[in-house]
């Protein structure tokens, strides 16, 4: 399990890269918010949200932004990739108190 500190190292580094539109780290917030608030997901489980999520963000990113993310898949997916914020990284922030 990661520190809180690489934890959030991590999640400032997506922030940082992130793109105008923010699509990244609005869909890890919606990830924690549903892990949280519906308690229906492992988040060290990537396949029980990996395409829900997508959904969650793009229903946000429309009421925030009146767009979606039209990045191809692969790049969406990276969004999980070890140097990005694997399920190991959003263990430790769901579980953060």
């Amino acid at each position: 399990m990661k520190t809180r500190e690489e934890a959030k190292s991590a999640l400032d580094t997506l922030i940082k890269k992130s793109r105008v539109h923010w699509y990244k780290p609005i869909q890890i917030a919606e990830i924690l918010y549903h892990h949280r608030v519906d308690k229906d997901i492992d988040l060290s489980k990537l396949e029980g949200y990996r395409t829900k999520s997508k959904k969650w963000r793009d229903t946000m990113s429309l009421s925030l932004l009146g767009r979606r993310c039209t990045s191809s898949a692969r790049f969406q997916d990276n969004l999980f990739d070890d140097n990005a914020i694997p399920p190991e990284i959003l263990v430790t922030l769901g579980y953060q108190r």
